[in-house]
C-alpha cells in the first residue's frame, strides 16, 4: 500500500511518453501494469481478483516472462485455444478512510522480453491436403461460438463467394476482398459485436471486420480465429488468422488491408500512408496482408470465448474476449470488493523503459484518463497532467487532457489555453498530429460555443472536417455541432 497526496511523474514517464521503443529485431523490454487507483479506505473482506492472458506462443513472436508482482495465484491454460491466464488474488490489510484527498493504489504487473519478427506465409500453394474433420484444431476453429454465428445468411454469404472452388486458400482471399470491398471502417465500432449484426450493419471496427471475416470462413469449414495485439506503440488492434494445411496459421488483417486499397478506406491519404509505413507494411498491396503480418507487435491473446478454471472461485470462468483482461475483457475478468472510493482501475504495457511505481502511477492517469473523466475525477487528472506539462513541456496528450478537465469544471479560457499548446505541440508528433488534431479542434469548437463565440465555434469544426479523418468519430461529432451548437447539457 502507497499513499500519494500529491501525483508526480518522473522523467522515465515523459520518455515513455515520447519516444518509441528499440526496433522490433532485437529483444524489447515490456511490463503489463494493472492498478486500481484512487481508493480511500479498505474493508475487512475486501478482495481483488484480476484475469489477464499472457503473450502466447504465436509464429511472430518469443516471449520470455519475468518477475511478477505480486506472485499469482496460479497461471492457468485454456488448451483449446492456446492462452494462458494468470490469476491474480490480492486481500489487503484493512484501513479507515484518511484526511480528505489521502488516496491509495495497489498494484500488479509481471515483466517480459519480446522478441518479434514478421510473418510470410503469403502465397498460394500448389495443391492443398483436405482438412482432417477429425483434428481437435479444426474442430475447434469451424465451431459455432457466441458471437461467431456459422449459419443462415453468414453461410448463404459465404457460399456465394466460394462458388464451386473447393481451395480452402482462395475461398479465404475471395471472403477477405469482400470485407474490403463491402465494410466502412468505424474507428468507435457498430453498435453490436456478433458475426450476423455486423453483416447487418456492414461497418465497425477492426475487431468487428475480423469477427465477421472468421465467421465467414469458419461457416465454409475453414478453422479461423481473431487474435488481439498491442502495437510496440499506438493502442490495440485485432486482426485473424485462418488455417491451411501444409502451411499452418496465416495472418489475415481486413482492416489494415482496407486502408492498402484505393481510396484508404475513406480516411485521410498521407496519414494512412505514414501509419501503415511505421509498422513495416508495405503500400499499394491489399493483398499483402493476407497472408503476412508486420512486426511492431505483441499478440496478447488467441481467440474469443476463452475458458478456464479459476482457483479462487473453484468453478471455470468464460470470458468471450480478454484484451487481455481486467476492465478490459468481456464480461468483466476482475472482481472487486471492499474498496472505497471513486476507485477506477486498469491495465496497460510499456515497452522499452522500466518504470518504478511512481512513474507507473503517473502513466496510468494518462492511459487511463477517460476512465477518470467517466467518474467526475476531473481535478485528479488535472494534477497529473500539470505536473507533467510544467515538467517537460511537451506531449500532445498531457496538455488535451489537461483541457479537458478544465473544459469538465467549466473553466474554458483556461481549457482554450491548454488546447492551443496541444496544437502547437501536435504538429512535432508526425505520427500522432492528425488524429490529435481533430478533436483538439473539436474541443476548440466546444470552448467556443460555452463561451459564445459561435463564429469561431464553427470554425475549428470546419478545420475538423479538413482532415477527412474520422478517427473516432471526429468528423461526425464535427457535423453535429456546426448544426447546432455544443450545450453542456
Amino acid at each position: 500500500m502507497r499513499t500519494r497526496l500529491v501525483i508526480t511523474l518522473l522523467a522515465a514517464l515523459a520518455a515513455v511518453a515520447t519516444t518509441g521503443p528499440a526496433a522490433a529485431t532485437e529483444p524489447v523490454h515490456g511490463t503489463f501494469w494493472y492498478i486500481i487507483d484512487n481508493v480511500t479506505a479498505v474493508d475487512a473482506d475486501a478482495e481483488a481478483l484480476v484475469w489477464v492472458t499472457l503473450p502466447p506462443a504465436w509464429d511472430g513472436q518469443e516471449v520470455t516472462l519475468g518477475a511478477f508482482d505480486p506472485a499469482p495465484v496460479a497461471i492457468l491454460e485454456d488448451p483449446s485455444s492456446g492462452n494462458r491466464i494468470v490469476e491474480w488474488r490480492l486481500r489487503p490489510e484493512p484501513f479507515a478512510a484518511g484526511p480528505a484527498g489521502e488516496l491509495h493504489q495497489f498494484y500488479f504487473r509481471y515483466e517480459f522480453t519480446l522478441l518479434a519478427s514478421p510473418v510470410h506465409r503469403r502465397g498460394a500453394p500448389e495443391s492443398v491436403p483436405a482438412y482432417d474433420r477429425d483434428d481437435p484444431l479444426v474442430k475447434r476453429y469451424t465451431a459455432e461460438e457466441p458471437g461467431l454465428q456459422t449459419d443462415g445468411r453468414i453461410r448463404d454469404l459465404a457460399l456465394h463467394l466460394a462458388g464451386d472452388d473447393r481451395d480452402p486458400y482462395r475461398i479465404g482471399r475471395r471472403i477477405y476482398g469482400w470485407v474490403l470491398d463491402n465494410l466502412v471502417f468505424r474507428p468507435n465500432g457498430a453498435r453490436e459485436w456478433d458475426a450476423l449484426a455486423i453483416l447487418d450493419a456492414r461497418e465497425g471496427n477492426c475487431e468487428q471486420f475480423s469477427t465477421l471475416f472468421v465467421a465467414l470462413c469458419r461457416s465454409v469449414g475453414i478453422p479461423a480465429r481473431t487474435l488481439d495485439n498491442t502495437w510496440l506503440w499506438g493502442g490495440r488492434h485485432v486482426f485473424a488468422e485462418i488455417f491451411i494445411p501444409g502451411k499452418g496459421w496465416l495472418p489475415v488483417d481486413p482492416t489494415l488491408g482496407q486502408l492498402l486499397t484505393e481510396g484508404r478506406g475513406g480516411l485521410n491519404e498521407p496519414q494512412v500512408d505514414a501509419t501503415l509505413g511505421e509498422r513495416g507494411i508495405p503500400l499499394g498491396d491489399a493483398g499483402w496482408l493476407y497472408g503476412n503480418a508486420p512486426e511492431n507487435r505483441l499478440v496478447i491473446t488467441l481467440g474469443c470465448n476463452i475458458h478456464f478454471d479459476s482457483p479462487t472461485l473453484g468453478r471455470e470462468v468464460t470470458l468471450r474476449t480478454m484484451k487481455p483482461g481486467g476492465s478490459d475483457a468481456v464480461p468483466d475478468g476482475f472482481r472487486l470488493t471492499g474498496f472505497r472510493g471513486d476507485v477506477v482501475h486498469g491495465g496497460f504495457y510499456v515497452f522499452g523503459e522500466r518504470l518504478d511505481e511512481e512513474a507507473a502511477h503517473g502513466l496510468a492517469h494518462q492511459r487511463l484518463a477517460n476512465r477518470f473523466f467517466t467518474e467526475g475525477l476531473d481535478e485528479y487528472i488535472e494534477d497529473a497532467c500539470r505536473t507533467a506539462s510544467a515538467r517537460y513541456l511537451t506531449g500532445t496528450q498531457n496538455w488535451i487532457n489537461l483541457g479537458k478537465s478544465y473544459l469538465h469544471k467549466g473553466e474554458y479560457y483556461k481549457a482554450e489555453a491548454a488546447f492551443r499548446r496541444a496544437e502547437k505541440l501536435a504538429g512535432r508528433e508526425p505520427r500522432e498530429n492528425q488524429i490529435s488534431l481533430v478533436w483538439i479542434h473539436n474541443y476548440l469548437g466546444n470552448c467556443y460555443d460555452l463561451l459564445g463565440e459561435r463564429g469561431l465555434a464553427r470554425a475549428e469544426y470546419e478545420q475538423t472536417l479538413t482532415y477527412q479523418n474520422d478517427f473516432k468519430g471526429a468528423a461526425r461529432y464535427a457535423r453535429r455541432f456546426l448544426e447546432k451548437p455544443f450545450t453542456k447539457d
